[in-house]
């Protein structure tokens, strides 16, 4: 009797925090909206530093304002926060000239990056199901950026979001180090102080300051990108993934493109082809082949198919 109460409260606890993960991708996914106003009105230095100062302060409210992240772990949120810092300006720069719909779904290959990133600068083996995925993802990019034509028409802004996701994944990887020597909510608000403080030196520096006189338009996105995305999203992941299972948590936060390419519908406008709705679609099945170990993989009905056509 006890132990069936106690698996009904496993099965709850799981049930609640696949539901903040839900969340969290439908509040990451919403974020693209802001980010798309913010690229078309904005530099991207002085859009991201003013967010992930937002965000910070918000991380540091819930910390009640506790600064050790120098004192343990200090290089790895110092490095964490550089490549935080290019990933997102890379991915703020081409969304100026991409779709919501294709900024989201190009972004989320960075899962099917990670294991040959892992590999290059940590030699960790690569799965089989990661070469699947990583052709899922590339002939999907493909169909989403070029419609199938010619690759001549690949489109720039898709390619600098892509160059991004490359940092998305590294990103991934360093915080993955980082959790086991730090307290992830004081790693967060070091990271996020790092970046912001490089794109607002960046945006001193190489633009004076300068808002083109759009600032006050488009900050109350830049407070919700910080607050609700960044720190809000962030919140609720922690929290979320305490009892959800990793691949399934995976699979969930996946989610986030589906939903940036629905807001993108609804809220800019946008319109997807026939063709590249088949390469979001393609895209989409990487992630989840990609959050698949060997052993799953192979019980899932994709690798039956891909497998039956081999003999």
């Amino acid at each position: 009797m006890e132990n069936s109460q106690n698996l009904e409260n496993v099965k709850t606890k799981q049930f609640i925090s696949e539901g903040m993960l839900l969340t969290t991708a439908i509040i990451w996914g919403s974020g693209f909206i802001p980010q798309k106003i913010g690229a078309d009105n904005l530099s991207a230095f002085a859009f991201n530093g003013i967010r992930y100062l937002l965000a910070a302060l918000f991380i540091l409210i819930l910390a009640k304002f506790q600064l050790p992240f120098f004192k343990e772990g200090g290089l790895l949120t110092f490095f964490s926060g550089c490549i935080l810092f290019i990933a997102a300006a890379l991915q703020q720069y081409g969304m100026k000239q991409t779709t919501i719909g294709n900024a989201s779904f190009i972004t989320t290959i960075y899962v099917a990056l990670v294991p040959f990133l892992s590999f290059l600068f940590f030699r960790q083996k690569i799965k089989r199901s990661a070469f699947i995925a990583a052709i899922f993802a590339i002939t999907g990019l493909y169909f989403l950026s070029t419609a199938g034509k010619p690759l001549d028409h690949f489109a720039i802004g898709d390619a600098i979001v892509f160059i991004g996701s490359n940092f998305w994944a590294l990103h991934i990887i360093i915080v993955g180090k980082a959790s086991r020597k730090t307290d992830p909510i004081q790693f967060s608000a070091g990271q996020f102080l790092v970046c912001a403080t490089l794109n607002l030196l960046c945006w001193g520096i190489f633009e004076q300051g300068d808002t083109n006189g759009k600032l006050a338009f488009t900050f109350p996105f830049i407070l919700y990108s910080g607050i609700l995305v960044i720190g809000g999203g962030f919140t609720l992941q922690a929290i979320g993934q305490k009892y959800a299972k990793p691949s399934k948590a995976a699979i969930i936060l996946g989610l986030e493109s589906v939903f940036g390419s629905i807001f993108g519908m609804i809220f800019m406008h946008e319109t997807f082809t026939g063709i590249q709705i088949f390469g979001a679609v393609l895209i989409f099945i990487s992630v989840l082949v990609a959050v698949q170990d060997d052993r799953a993989w192979k019980d899932t009905l994709l690798f039956r198919i891909l497998n039956s056509l081999k003999t």
